[in-house]
């Protein structure tokens, strides 16, 4: 349910209601106020309000009795007091055990107020999670509002989520893009208004906010999607994250979008930047003893990017340990991965202890407990491009400067 909600939650002219008791909609009412304070702790722009979200507020007695009036009710008064363009039902689990047809009550709204409604197949975690609830309303809001229309040369739309257009990757992206002449005209889904949303279909060119995750089948799907529908071109599989992928994105989306001078003035000014962040920093990091802790499996971690940053500051990578969360299928594909970019030795927990002990920092995806070394926590969700290269070695840089002699985890 709340991946159906961040599908639509900034698409103005849209009201979603969750056929289910209220609590499920304090769910995604939790997110929204978490990625607020997360934006100002930040120092971002605060992030515009998004659209409403109302609960059929399912009790006991519908349980019994059934919730269809319930909701009915509820989405009467949503259109009385909003009055929007487009509804979206997100279906809980307590609708799935109750049947309810929800499907029906649509398509009798529809025909009732002229009113598009979109609902999903899924009930709650019954039959779902957050991104089958994502992509459904996603691939429905392309059925009913898009049409194929005339490119627009050297316009892009971003597509995905990552902390939305105030977070670090659509500005960072929408940042290099505009460099090389390129506009960003939205970020789909969630966060184009329902009146703009027809204009998707303009773009020379789709640009995929995020990395090699669980969601790189989907947006992989998705843009297929709007390539073979819309012909919208794309970039698939090359993401900035580290500096090395940031110069393989920059020349490749030159290349994509027929701008490549642009762009290699571009790559040029950024090596520039990132040269004159590493004679600040290299005084402090060159030769200092790092350990690498790498305890998440290939498709969530891919080392290329931080073995990079570590290069880059000329540390000394006296090892990389591999935590115990591994089963050996995994540990071996991990194996690999790290043997494309480095032959520094890879060690157990156990075997590792001793590096860590004469380490002067740990790069770690895992909190090490009980360490009495200085640790940078290696995000889920790392930060792109050249700026996010900078903040991320400026983190390194700050932890080595600092006098404090005892242990602790910093996240970047």
């Amino acid at each position: 349910m709340p991946g159906v909600w961040r599908a639509v939650a900034y698409t103005d002219g849209v009201v979603v209601i969750f056929h289910s008791p209220r609590a499920c909609a304090h769910i995604a009412r939790t997110m929204d106020i978490n990625t607020h304070y997360r934006s100002l702790g930040e120092g971002r722009q605060e992030e515009r309000a998004s659209v409403p979200l109302l609960s059929s507020q399912l009790e006991e007695k519908h349980s019994i009795f059934g919730g269809v009036d319930r909701l009915r009710k509820c989405i009467a008064f949503a259109i009385e007091k909003y009055q929007p363009k487009c509804l979206v039902l997100g279906n809980s689990c307590v609708a799935g055990v109750i049947g309810d047809d929800v499907e029906s009550v649509a398509k009798e709204v529809e025909e009732e107020y002229g009113l598009p409604v979109l609902t999903v197949d899924s009930y709650g975690f019954l039959d779902g999670e957050y991104y089958e609830g994502y992509f459904e309303i996603t691939y429905k809001l392309i059925d009913r509002f898009l049409q194929p229309q005339e490119h627009v040369p050297k316009t892009v739309v971003l597509l995905g989520d990552s902390g939305g257009p105030w977070g670090h990757y659509a500005t960072e992206a929408t940042r290099l893009l505009q460099a090389m002449g390129v506009k960003v005209i939205g970020q789909f889904p969630g966060y184009m208004t329902l009146e703009d949303l027809p204009r998707l279909t303009s773009a020379e060119a789709m640009v995929v906010l995020g990395g090699r995750g669980q969601t790189h089948d989907d947006f992989n799907k998705l843009t297929k999607i709007l390539e073979e529908r819309f012909g919208l071109k794309s970039l698939p599989g090359i993401y900035p994250v580290g500096w090395q992928q940031t110069e393989r994105w920059l020349v490749e989306i030159g290349k994509l979008l027929d701008c490549e001078a642009q762009a290699c003035e571009v790559l040029t000014k950024e090596r520039l930047a990132l040269q004159k962040s590493l004679q600040q920093f290299l005084p402090v990091t060159k030769n200092k003893k790092t350990v690498l802790c790498i305890g998440r499996w290939l498709m969530y971690f891919h080392p290329d990017a931080v073995l990079g940053t570590i290069k880059n500051l000329e540390l000394d990578l006296t090892g990389i340990i591999l935590l115990d969360a591994y089963e050996e299928e995994y540990r071996q594909e991990m194996v690999a991965a790290l043997r494309l970019h480095t032959d520094v030795s890879i060690y157990t927990n156990i075997d590792g202890e001793a590096l860590l002990k004469e380490a002067d920092l740990v790069l770690t995806t895992h909190e090490l407990q009980d360490k009495n070394v200085k640790q940078i926590f290696l995000p889920m969700l790392p930060k792109v491009g050249t700026n996010g290269e900078i903040e991320f070695m400026q983190a390194i840089y700050r932890v080595l400067c600092s006098r404090h002699g005892g242990g602790g985890m910093i996240y970047v």
